[in-house]
């Protein structure tokens, strides 16, 4: 029995807008271009006032949307299982309702917020190739009369060009956002290699060197050298708790206060208890840092110093090994710290080598640590070296016994040695 030619007319209408709206959904990568599109094409099709397209967090058991139909921008976002768009979410089927104020499942906030009227409701899940649901389209207030199972029929047709554009735009939003952040990371890196100063080459009879090699692209560990106006030489080393943007941004706090404070006091003590201050009150002690602060004086070869919890520095005297005494606790991990200075002299000839425990703590293939007992070996063998002959050494060896291994913390080396 033939087809009546009004039933081919109507199938060849409804071939044809499918065909014009996947094509117009898959024009696009641009999210806001995305979500005008398929609202458009679900609008124009159906004659709804509004519609809202909801992109689906699994990770965050959520749903997002962009609004593209009726109320500018905003966004909305919402949990799984909450209200009508998110019980589509959570169970994956359809909801067709004439009166959403009576179904109980329907949040009339955001009408009371709008001053909308929600009448009539559509909502349907947009599934991948995977059966996962990756967004939810909502349309409000058929106006040609109530939705129908032939609309739901439509946009299930267009469900799988939905999904696809959905997942295209998402990647596409993932790799613009991870470049935006490498972006950040390597300005980071720019301004955080500016803060280490060059170690300073006219400070009578010594002899400085200094490098530091971050685990990421920006890390928490600080060197810095102050040169104070009496003639004596700052010198620090630092390591801040943790790794990446969040360690050095207390990192660049540290050291900029460091500055601040030494140029006003010449009390190690007391200048100490500033910056114990400091990070204790910008971390609330969820953060901290072990720090060596030292004053070293060329006329008599002095060093008065503060050694808050860090790597105890190891003086290098004709062959002997000599480590220098901890003060205290790491800054910033309790309110109160008090932290008692310390003297030494470096000696002609002497040489005093400060790292951070990423020295220590490198790994190598066969999951050794560098350790305490080879770094006071290598350490022996430095006496009499120039400082940056011996910065060299120290790093090299390191390096040649992490044999490739990535590296699991940022790596600090200050080296000072007085000239014989």
């Amino acid at each position: 029995m033939p087809i009546p030619s009004n039933e081919l007319e109507r199938e060849l209408q409804r071939l044809t807008r499918l065909v014009e709206a996947t094509k117009i959904i898959n024009s696009t990568l641009d999210e806001e271009a995305l979500l005008s599109a398929i609202l458009t094409v679900a609008s124009q099709e159906l004659d709804v006032e509004r519609g809202t397209l909801y992109f689906v967090d699994h990770g965050k058991g959520e749903l997002w949307s962009r609004i593209a139909s009726g109320l500018g921008s905003t966004v909305i976002r919402l949990p799984m299982g909450h209200g009508l768009a998110g019980t589509v979410a959570a169970t994956g089927e359809s909801i067709l309702i004439d009166d959403a104020y009576e179904d109980p499942r329907f949040d009339r906030g955001v009408d009371e917020r709008s001053g909308f009227r929600t009448r009539s409701v559509l909502c349907t899940a947009i599934h991948n190739r995977a059966g996962l649901v990756v967004g939810v389209l909502q349309l409000l207030n058929r106006q040609g009369g109530p939705f129908c199972q032939a609309d739901l029929t439509f946009l299930n047709s267009i469900s799988e060009p939905m999904a696809l554009a959905i997942e295209n735009t998402l990647l596409l939003r993932s790799k613009l956002e991870l470049e935006r952040v490498e972006r950040d990371l390597h300005l980071g890196r720019q301004i955080q290699t500016r803060l280490f100063p060059d170690p300073p080459v006219d400070i009578r009879g010594l002899e400085v060197a200094a490098l530091c090699l971050p685990c990421y692209q920006v890390g928490g560990d600080c060197y810095d050298f102050i040169e104070l106006s009496d003639g004596r030489l700052g010198f620090s080393i630092g390591d801040v708790s943790g790794k990446g943007v969040s360690a050095a941004l207390v990192m660049s706090s540290l050291q900029t206060a460091l500055r601040m404070a030494a140029a006003l006091t010449a009390d190690l003590g007391r200048l100490m208890e500033q910056l114990n201050h400091l990070i204790n009150g910008l971390t609330g002690g969820r953060k901290y840092a072990t720090f060596f602060y030292g004053v070293f004086d060329p006329a008599t070869g002095l060093i008065d110093y503060v050694n808050a919890g860090h790597v105890p520095p190891l003086l290098i005297r004709k062959g002997d090994v000599l480590e220098l005494a901890c003060s205290g606790l790491p800054v910033g991990l309790f309110a109160a710290n008090p932290l008692q200075p310390h003297q030494v002299r470096l000696e002609p000839g002497d040489s005093l080598l400060l790292v951070t425990d990423g020295i220590l703590e490198a790994g190598n293939p066969m999951v050794d640590d560098f350790g305490d007992s080879r770094w006071r070996a290598l350490a022996s063998t430095l006496g009499g070296l120039p400082a940056g002959q011996a910065l060299d050494v120290i790093i090299n060896e390191v390096l040649a016994f992490e044999d490739g291994t990535p590296p699991s913390d940022d790596k600090t080396v200050v080296v000072l040695a007085r000239k014989a």
